[in-house]
C-alpha cells in the first residue's frame, strides 16, 4: 500500500525578494548611503518640469528604501547624511511588485498607496512613479513624483518622468560599465583594446542602431570617431517619427568620455521627448536648453545641435523647418547635383536661461536631399596645418557626386572627405545625417522599418518605438491595442527563441495593417493547443485569436513571422 499526498501549491516568488533583484540592487553599490549629486540634478529636472513639490530617486533591497535623489537633500537626510525607510511603508514597493509605471492622480482613491505611513508623512495627495532598472532589466529602485494636491498626470507628465528614469537608468548602466572597465584594466593591465571594446559598446548605446525607415524619405547616418578612437563620442543624432514626417536632431557636446556620454543620453532623451509633443523645431531646442541648463548647474559645458522638422507638403514636396542653435549650417543638395546652405547660427545650448535659436524654412522636393553635420566634419585638417575642409569644401565635396547619388552615398562621400583631408586622422568626432526625399512610387506609403540587437531592454524599446509609430497613424483605439499586443509576442518569439538581430516592419495598407518580424532563427513558431495549466505558451494563442490572418515564411538564413490585422 502507497500513500500519495496531494500536490501542495507553492506560491511564487515576490518580485521585491526574488533573489536575481537583490543580487542586481546590491551590485550598484548605492545602498546604506546618501544621495548622489548626480542623482539629485535629475530629480530636480522632474520636479521643474512636472511642477511637483517632492521628487525622490530610491534604491530599494527586500528590508528598507534608500533615497538616493531630491531636489532638496538637506531637508530629508539626517545628521549622517542618509535617509531610509521600511520599504513596507513605501510606494517603492508597489511599482517593485508591479513591475511597472503607478499613476494615482488620487492617492486616496488608490488602495495600494492610501494607507502607506510615507504617503501621509509625506502630504501625498497624487503620486506618480516609474520603475529604475539595470542593464539586465532588473528594477533596482523607483522614480517618483508626489504632489500635495490631487491633479491628473498628463501624457507629457509621464512620458518626461519616463525618459528621465531611462537617464537616471543610463548613469547606472554607466557606472557599472565604468566598475567594469576599472576591474579588467586592473586585471589586464589597462588591455587596450578591451577598452576600446567597451567604448564601442557604450557609443553604440547612445546612436540609432540603424536609422529608421520611414514613408516618403530616406535616412542615412555615418558617425567617426576622433582622438584615439577608445573616448566616448560627443556627436549624436536621432530621427523621432511624428504624425505627420520625421524630426531629425544632430548634435555636438563638448569633451569626450564618461561626462560626454551622460549629457548625450540626455539631450538626447528630451530632444525625443520635446519632439514628440511639440511641432516647432526651435521650441524644442529651447526646451532642451532648459534641461541641459539644470542639469549643467553651473559647470562650464555646452552642446551644439540643428533640428529639421520635416512633413508632407503638396505636390510630393516636403516642408523642411530648420532650428540652429550654435551649429553649423545644413547643407540641401537639390535633385540636379547643386547644393546650397541653408540656417546654421544660434547660440550654444546650456550656457544661458534665454536661448537664441536660429531657423528658417525649406521646401524640398523629390531627389532632394537635407544634409545635417556636425563641425568635425568642416574643421578636418593635417595636425600642424591648419587648412580646413571648411564648409565650402563640403559643399563641393556634394555638388561633384552624381545627381542620382543616394542617401547613404552622400554620407559616406562626406566623412570621406573629411578623412582625405586629415589624412585618415581625424582629431575632432564627424557626424553626418541625411534625410532624401524619394521620387514617388519608390517608397510604400505607410511603411516603417526598424532593426534591432538582442539585449536586455530591446522587448521595451522596440515596444515604444513601434508604439510612437501606429500612434501617428491614428488607428482606432482597438486595432492600436491589437497591434500592439501583437508585437510584444512576436518580439518575444524571437527574444526568447531566437536570440538574434531582427528587423520589424509595420505596412499600412488602405484596409489592413501588417506587421513583420524577420529574424536569424531556425524553424518556426508552433501554435500549440490551449493549455490553461501552462504558465507559458499562449502568445501564439493570443495573435491567431486577434489576427485576421498570420504566418511563417523562409527567408535566407532565418524566417518572417507576419501578422495582418484590419486598420480600422
Amino acid at each position: 500500500m502507497s500513500l500519495v499526498s496531494d500536490p501542495v501549491a507553492v506560491a511564487a516568488p515576490s518580485p521585491l525578494t526574488s533573489p536575481a533583484r537583490l543580487a542586481a540592487v546590491r551590485a550598484t553599490q548605492l545602498l546604506d548611503t546618501g544621495p548622489d549629486e548626480a542623482f539629485n540634478r535629475l530629480t530636480r529636472l522632474v520636479s521643474v518640469v512636472l511642477g511637483t513639490p517632492a521628487v525622490m530617486l530610491t534604491v530599494v533591497d527586500e528590508v528598507r528604501t534608500f533615497l538616493k535623489g531630491t531636489p532638496e537633500p538637506a531637508r530629508i537626510v539626517g545628521p549622517d547624511g542618509v535617509w531610509s525607510a521600511p520599504v513596507e511603508d513605501s510606494g517603492c514597493k508597489v511599482v517593485i511588485e508591479s513591475g511597472g509605471e503607478i499613476c494615482a492622480g488620487d492617492v486616496r482613491a488608490d488602495p495600494r498607496l492610501r494607507d502607506l505611513s510615507l504617503m501621509t508623512d509625506f502630504g501625498a495627495a497624487a503620486w506618480l512613479g516609474v520603475p529604475v532598472r539595470d542593464p539586465a532589466g532588473q528594477v533596482v529602485g523607483n522614480l517618483c513624483a508626489m504632489d500635495v494636491v490631487v491633479r491628473d498626470w498628463t501624457p507629457l507628465h509621464r512620458e518626461t518622468i519616463r525618459t528621465l528614469a531611462d537617464a537616471v537608468e543610463g548613469e547606472i548602466a554607466l557606472r557599472l560599465a565604468l566598475r567594469e572597465t576599472e576591474r579588467q584594466a586592473v586585471a589586464a593591465a589597462r588591455d587596450a583594446a578591451e577598452i576600446e571594446t567597451l567604448a564601442r559598446t557604450l557609443q553604440e548605446s547612445l546612436l540609432p542602431a540603424q536609422p529608421p525607415r520611414l514613408p516618403g524619405v530616406d535616412i542615412a547616418a555615418r558617425f567617426l570617431p576622433g582622438g584615439s578612437g577608445v573616448e566616448v563620442m560627443g556627436d549624436f543624432y536621432d530621427a523621432v517619427p511624428t504624425p505627420d514626417g520625421v524630426a531629425v536632431v544632430i548634435g555636438d557636446v563638448q569633451g569626450k568620455g564618461a561626462g560626454a556620454a551622460r549629457t548625450t543620453a540626455l539631450a538626447r532623451s528630451a530632444t525625443r521627448t520635446a519632439a514628440h509633443f511639440e511641432n516647432d523645431p526651435a521650441a524644442v531646442l529651447r526646451t532642451v536648453n532648459d534641461v541641459l541648463h539644470v542639469w549643467f548647474d553651473g559647470r562650464t559645458s555646452f552642446v551644439t545641435a540643428a533640428l529639421a522638422s520635416l512633413r508632407r507638403g503638396p505636390s510630393d514636396t516636403w516642408h523642411a523647418d530648420l532650428a540652429s542653435a550654435g551649429h553649423p549650417p545644413a547643407l540641401v543638395r537639390r535633385a540636379d547635383g547643386t547644393a546650397e546652405f541653408h540656417g546654421g547660427g544660434g547660440l550654444v545650448l546650456g550656457i544661458g536661461t534665454t536661448p537664441m535659436v536660429a531657423d528658417e524654412a525649406v521646401t524640398l522636393a523629390a531627389g532632394d536631399s537635407l544634409v545635417l553635420y556636425t563641425d568635425g566634419i568642416t574643421e578636418a585638417h593635417v595636425r600642424g596645418h591648419w587648412e580646413q575642409l571648411g564648409e565650402e569644401g563640403a559643399r563641393r565635396t556634394l555638388a561633384s557626386l552624381d545627381p542620382g547619388a543616394d542617401a547613404d552615398t552622400i554620407a559616406r562621400a562626406l566623412t570621406d572627405a573629411a578623412l582625405a583631408h586629415c589624412g585618415g586622422h581625424l582629431s575632432d568626432d564627424a557626424g553626418v545625417v541625411v534625410v532624401q526625399v524619394e521620387e514617388p512610387g519608390t517608397g510604400d506609403v505607410d511603411r516603417v522599418v526598424t532593426e534591432h540587437v538582442p539585449h536586455a531592454g530591446v522587448g521595451r524599446e522596440t515596444r515604444r518605438s513601434a508604439e510612437r509609430v501606429l500612434v501617428g497613424w491614428d488607428l482606432a483605439p482597438g486595432t492600436l491595442a491589437d497591434a500592439m499586443l501583437v508585437i510584444e509576442e512576436l518580439v518575444a518569439n524571437v527574444v526568447d527563441h531566437a536570440r538574434t538581430a531582427f528587423r520589424l516592419t509595420l505596412v499600412r495598407g488602405r484596409d489592413a495593417l501588417r506587421i513583420e518580424v524577420d529574424d536569424e532563427g531556425a524553424g518556426g513558431p508552433l501554435l500549440q493547443p490551449l493549455d490553461l495549466r501552462a504558465a507559458r505558451g499562449r502568445g501564439l494563442q493570443l495573435v491567431d485569436a486577434v489576427a485576421q490572418a498570420w504566418g511563417c515564411d523562409p527567408r535566407g538564413r532565418g524566417k518572417r513571422v507576419w501578422a495582418e490585422l484590419a486598420a480600422r
